[in-house]
């Protein structure tokens, strides 16, 4: 990962960065005892079904994931659903892995014509917001949304949200692999199906190293509807996730690969 990246230490503008190894956040004692995090202050990548599972202790508690203070959020999904009104802009956001509701507030007319351009049915999008409950449902109060321009934007936020969710599971190894997440007792449901069993290697023995991992972790997921493509970096274990994605997509040119539902899943021809 480019040292560039705001989700990692010298990026983000100046913000508390994403750092594996010690503690993500600048995390600092509570005088509880528990970890107190600058929540307030650093962007955390996330998928849609960590939003859904965040933890809050009380209404006027901040949310959690992984057991850190978390209020600015940011995740990758494809609009389904899109409603106007004088005030708002709604839309039903999935990303594979859930689906919530995302709003977005208009000060005018204008406003509007400004916040949703480029923002399509079945187009993904990057949403900033705040995670929030209204009526008793959760949702994301954006302050922002934009339109995916490179398809890789998407693999590469779900590899982020992956890298920081086991950098907090599992501190002193942070991006580690699939050994280190369950080490750390990772909930591999955040991203994925539950550990299917492994399979020979001698299918695949005629693909280079990494590819022939690849197809041993997609062929052994049983479920119809594939596997997610952030679990199989997991499972590729110290690999680059950048190298795990361009073996997935040469994998998938030569036929051997295919996504499922979405984008996002993929299966074993």
């Amino acid at each position: 990962m480019s040292n560039g990246n705001p989700y990692y230490g010298g990026g983000g503008g100046g913000g508390g960065g994403f750092v594996p190894g010690g503690s993500p956040f600048g995390s600092q004692e509570s005088p509880g005892g528990g970890r107190k995090s600058r929540a307030n202050q650093t962007l955390r990548p996330v998928t849609i079904k960590q939003i859904i599972d965040a933890a809050q202790a009380h209404p006027d508690s901040d949310f959690q994931i992984d057991g850190v203070d978390v209020q600015a959020v940011q995740f990758v999904g494809s609009v389904h659903n899109q409603s106007a009104t004088a005030t708002n802009v709604s839309y039903e956001i999935g990303d594979g892995t859930g689906y919530i509701d995302v709003r977005q507030w208009l000060d005018s007319a204008d406003d509007e014509a400004g916040k949703t351009s480029g923002i399509e049915q079945d187009k993904y999008v990057v949403i900033t917001g705040n995670i929030k409950v209204f009526g008793g449902k959760r949702h994301v109060s954006a302050q922002h949304i934009r339109p995916v321009t490179n398809h890789d934007e998407v693999y590469h936020h779900l590899l982020k949200a992956v890298y920081v969710s086991q950098s907090f599971r599992n501190p002193n190894g942070a991006s580690g692999g699939a050994g280190a997440g369950a080490g750390a007792g990772a909930n591999h449901s955040d991203y994925a199906a539950a550990a299917p069993a492994a399979i020979s290697a001698n299918d695949y023995a005629h693909l280079p190293p990494l590819q022939r991992k690849v197809m041993e972790v997609v062929s052994a997921e049983e479920h119809d509807d594939g596997i997610h493509v952030s679990l199989v970096s997991r499972r590729c274990g110290t690999a680059n996730g950048e190298e795990v994605m361009e073996a997935i997509e040469s994998l998938m040119s030569e036929g051997m690969l295919f996504s499922t539902i979405d984008d996002l899943h993929i299966k074993a021809a």
